[in-house]
């Protein structure tokens, strides 16, 4: 990140050292949950560095304490489950699987129908449709 100095020039804050790579080659939707939870994590890190919030709530967001900031993890959640759907169109044809965990953290009887419904668009789609679409 960067900030400024007193004369009002650029300095460095901050630099990057790394970067989390999460990719399982075999379950798109295994890999967007495991983003979401990296993502919650990077987030509250972030609230902290700015001096939003404090250590113990960063720790709350982070571990997703429902309590703690609730309207921003709502709207955290149901970005990063949009953002699995988005994805899931247009790498399988259908919605992303478990939706319902990724939206409420809770697995659903809706949602357990719903991921019934999905797979069977995607077996559809990969076997009937457009095989492109499984080797994007």
């Amino acid at each position: 990140g960067t900030g400024s100095n007193a004369e009002g020039a650029p300095t460095i804050v901050n630099e990057q050292e790394g970067v989390i790579r999460v990719n399982c080659i075999d379950c798109l939707d295994r890999t967007n949950l495991a983003q979401s939870v990296l993502a919650r994590w990077i987030l509250g890190v972030q609230l902290e560095s700015v001096g939003a919030v404090t250590p113990s709530e960063r720790d709350a967001i982070s571990h997703g304490n429902v309590h703690c900031f609730s309207l921003l993890q709502e709207g955290h959640k149901n970005m990063w489950a949009d953002h699995g759907d988005a994805i899931s169109m247009q790498y399988a044809g259908s919605q992303a699987l478990r939706s319902d965990l990724a939206r409420t953290g809770k697995r659903t009887l809706h949602g357990v129908l719903a991921d019934g419904v999905c797979s069977v668009q995607r077996y559809l789609q990969k076997n009937l449709f457009d095989s492109s679409l499984q080797g994007t």
